[in-house]
């Protein structure tokens, strides 16, 4: 027993066919790409799948639903609803788990296996009955609240105007927090254009669920010297895509960029009305998001924002990773190395404020700084006890 039976739905159409147990892993974790059709699901397949002939994976499924397990089972998928429904004996499928993939250039011919975790709101029902019940119900409520690019509004014409006024109505920018506390307001307040969310929330929504696809892609990249398939530029999880880290920190940097600005502006006296500050304002960012980053080994922020929201990792090559040139062992590894070396943002220069920092919640970062704190005196208790130490202490600049 060995086939399962599969029903893909989009919003008004269901195709099913019968394929082996093996190929629920792969089904399963073509989820991560967050398809909303069949064929945006059957493109993003092709992530984990290589078809041995010109015919897609899915090419023998018929129109219609069938709910009718077959030999060891059946295994339904809602992409609007995001809910799947299994009763089979082969595989379970679950929200998180790992994928065989091929592998294509390399001569060892061991399995590779690459984790996936889909998106947190996609439910998983042991039972035939409760999928069709709930994926309605499922439906219905993410019609209502379906996603949405927030960007227009993180990154327009309402950010760009609460700096001016922000600034315009500083009593004193010379303060040391001054421009932190109006990035700050920002990020913390709760907009009716946002769905009663705070920019904050909205930059965190799905960071860490981009963040663990984009390292499972750097992992498949690695072993198996291919590109994982990017997501396309008009598909439904590109056009509303979440926010990860790079995107993250970049939002960071401009928008301190864009604070220094009109600080300085405000400094020299150059001031002019509140619609021309906005628009000259406008192309300072702009210019900023299309210009080479000295910061970003050159690299331009809307073009790192693009890699992110299609799930390519960003490459450097070994020789530009080069810490030493001087090492012998650094220059023989540099040449040799034919694995991609992965380039990362991590929000390292960002304030130390619960608003800039990684963390959801303010009793997470408290968590984390205590957990800091008691880290530092340990270190610093053993250090004090360490005779070495004791003796340099002692022994002031013996050398």
């Amino acid at each position: 027993m060995s086939y399962v039976r599969f029903n893909i739905s989009e919003r008004d159409t269901t195709i099913h066919g019968d394929l082996h147990g093996s190929m629920t892993d792969p089904l399963i974790a073509t989820l991560t790409a967050e398809p909303e059709t069949i064929a945006e699901f059957e493109t993003s397949l092709q992530r984990f799948v290589k078809s041995d002939s010109d015919w897609p994976t899915l090419h023998g499924f018929k129109d219609n639903e069938d709910l009718e397990p077959y030999d060891a089972g059946i295994v339904a998928i809602d992409l609007v609803g995001r809910t799947v429904g299994y009763e089979t004996t082969y595989s379970y499928p679950s929200a998180a788990g790992s994928v065989r993939v091929p592998k294509e250039f390399a001569e060892e011919r061991d399995d590779i296996w690459i984790p996936y975790r889909v998106p947190d709101d996609w439910k998983f029902v042991e039972s035939m009955p409760c999928y069709e019940g709930m994926r309605i119900g499922r439906r219905e409520e993410r019609l209502k609240r379906m996603p949405f690019d927030a960007r227009p509004i993180l990154f327009g014409r309402r950010m760009i105007e609460h700096i001016v006024s922000s600034v315009a109505n500083s009593r004193d920018l010379d303060a040391e927090d001054a421009l932190a506390d109006i990035h700050a307001d920002w990020l913390m307040t709760k907009r009716f254009d946002l769905r009663d969310l705070t920019p904050r929330d909205v930059l965190f929504e799905k960071r860490d669920f981009i963040s663990f696809d984009l390292h499972t892609r750097s992992l498949q990249w690695s072993l198996t010297k291919v590109c994982p398939l990017p997501l396309a530029t008009d598909s439904f999880a590109y056009v509303n895509a979440g926010f990860g880290i790079h995107e993250w920190v970049l939002y960071y940097d401009l928008i301190r960029h864009l604070l220094d600005d009109a600080a300085q502006r405000r400094a020299s006296g150059d001031t002019a009305d509140f619609t021309l500050e906005v628009e000259r304002l406008s192309k300072v960012r702009d210019t900023w998001l299309r210009s080479p980053d000295p910061e970003g080994s050159g690299r331009i922020p809307l073009e790192i924002i693009d890699l992110e929201r299609r799930r390519i990792n960003m490459t450097a090559s070994a020789q530009e990773m080069l810490i030493d040139e001087n090492c012998p062992c650094c220059v023989a590894l540099a040449q040799d190395f034919d694995t991609p070396m992965f380039w990362h943002l991590d929000g390292c220069n960002m304030d130390d404020r619960f608003e800039f920092s990684p963390f959801k919640t303010i009793e997470e970062w408290e968590a984390d700084k205590l957990e800091f704190e008691r880290f530092n005196a340990e270190f610093e208790r053993k250090r004090r006890e360490d005779p070495e130490y004791k003796w340099l202490e002692e022994n002031e600049n013996p050398f």
